[in-house]
């Protein structure tokens, strides 16, 4: 009989199906996390698509972003819109909009699309106008608002399990 088990988007910890927080970080997992068959069982199963983080250029913080998902918001908490990445505790925060932009996965592909905010988003120092979106790319910067004071830096990993 195939076991599987979930991997944990934060740590890479395997835990058994059905586990709702990860037995390592205690992050809480998805009914959609990845799974990989039990070590000893032929050809595991993982998922390719490459994982997304955000790494803070200003505090050096990373956010891991969920592996599977298909609208990430980012801006600051509010009752409309409420965001996946709530920035009010970053510094700077103040130019950044409650409903600022969103990262969209569509299969291995990313994007980021500004939402109408108020100061801008810029992609590697050009303002993305407002609905349109960008292709991410590793390396690339997003900042959210002004001056380069709130920038995330877009970086891809592989799930590498044998």
């Amino acid at each position: 009989m195939l076991s599987l088990m979930i991997v944990c988007p934060h740590c890479d910890h395997v835990n058994p199906t059905g586990t709702l927080e990860c037995g390592s970080c205690h992050t809480p997992l998805a009914v959609d996390a990845t799974t990989l068959t039990l070590p000893g069982v032929d050809s595991a199963t993982v998922s390719q698509a490459p994982i997304a983080q955000l790494l803070h250029q200003q505090s050096q913080r990373q956010i891991a972003l969920p592996r599977q998902f298909t609208r990430f918001r980012l801006g600051k908490a509010n009752p409309r819109i409420p965001p996946d990445l709530d920035v009010s505790g970053f510094a700077n925060a103040q130019i950044v909009s409650r409903v600022h932009a969103e990262i969209q996965q569509e299969g291995q592909t990313y994007y980021v699309e500004d939402l109408g905010s108020s100061n801008g988003t810029y992609i590697n120092h050009m303002l993305l106008p407002q609905g349109k979106r960008h292709l991410l790319q590793g390396g690339d910067r997003i900042a959210l608002g002004k001056g380069d004071l709130m920038t995330f830096i877009v970086q891809f990993t592989e799930l590498d399990r044998d």
